[in-house]
């Protein structure tokens, strides 16, 4: 099976994948690797057991990620990653399991290429790709996400409005797995301040990224809507009790606290219709601007001050 064969498998029906995942993946042992075992682990080790155990990979995706991101952070090379990655791929493609480790594969070679433009000075979004891994594959037998993912990529080859100033300005859309990475980025990219002023926050990714950003010194606060942190699922309690995480509502039933922004650094704002939620993530269309404007950030720093002093 060729890389490109390998890649196309993550965007058969995602049903049936995950069917698969749960089963014998062709007879092809997976052995089960830990987020711990693997937190301990040099660059090259964490490749070759991840995408030997992918299966296990994928069930602590998110814990897994955060691992790949740390390496990143203390200067992996990312094409060197991209050669140990394609080195397992082209060792393990021999069976039904080829389907998980090309899923695992691909979520460390987007975040691979992504990494040198985003962990470098403060956050600046890479140039948007001309293709998305679908269009490189060719068609495929899915339908459902391909389709979907595809749509929403063209949409994101638009090209960014950047200033002489290196001032830029970056559109994205929902539902996307790459927009919800970009947003992840945004967040893992605070270094001093993190402001968050959200209707609602379900998404337990978004929530462990939040957490990281208290754990390693940024100062984090939220501001919310009252009603909906007693809604089940609402992370925002449970940020505040396991990371200290100090929190404020509107307090009026009457009234919404409705805006969806965040300011990192008090230099770049996250902005749009997104609620930092699983809906909002997989299934609702969404929009939303990035941008490190000073003006703009400004401005959004100053409402944020001013929700906070006054709630």
């Amino acid at each position: 099976m060729s890389l490109v064969e390998i890649i196309s498998a993550c965007f058969a029906g995602g049903s049936q994948r995950q069917q698969q995942q749960q089963q014998s993946f062709g007879g092809r042992q997976t052995p089960y690797l830990s987020a711990d075992e693997a937190s301990h682990m040099p660059i090259e080790a964490f490749v070759q057991r991840s995408l030997e155990s992918a299966p296990s990979a994928l069930e602590q995706s998110g814990a897994f990620a955060d691992i790949f991101q740390r390496h990143l952070r203390n200067g992996a090379n990312a094409a060197y990653i991209a050669q140990l990655i394609q080195g397992e791929l082209v060792r393990l493609a021999s069976s039904s399991a080829d389907k998980a480790t090309a899923q695992w594969a691909c979520q460390l070679l987007a975040q691979s290429a992504q990494s040198s433009a985003e962990l470098g000075s403060g956050y600046a979004p890479p140039q948007a790709q001309t293709q998305s891994y679908a269009q490189a594959a060719g068609p495929g037998n899915g339908g459902g996400w391909e389709v979907q993912a595809t749509k929403r990529q063209q949409h994101q080859t638009q090209p960014e409005h950047r200033q002489a100033n290196d001032v830029y300005i970056r559109s994205y859309f929902f539902p996307s797995e790459e927009s919800f990475g970009q947003l992840i980025e945004f967040l893992n990219s605070a270094q001093d301040t993190l402001d968050i002023c959200v209707f609602n926050i379900t998404d337990n990714d978004i929530a462990r990224a939040i957490g990281n950003a208290q754990k390693r010194g940024v100062r984090v606060r939220i501001v919310t809507d009252d009603e909906q942190l007693k809604c089940q699922g609402n992370d925002v309690e449970r940020l505040s009790d396991q990371y200290g995480i100090p929190f404020k509502t509107d307090n009026d039933p009457q009234k919404f606290m409705h805006s969806k922004f965040a300011v990192i650094d008090k230099r770049a704002v996250w902005a749009g219709s997104y609620n930092w939620t699983v809906a909002a993530r997989r299934s609702n269309n969404e929009s939303v601007i990035c941008t490190n404007d000073p003006a703009t950030a400004k401005a959004f720093s100053d409402e944020f001050e001013s929700l906070w002093s006054a709630f």
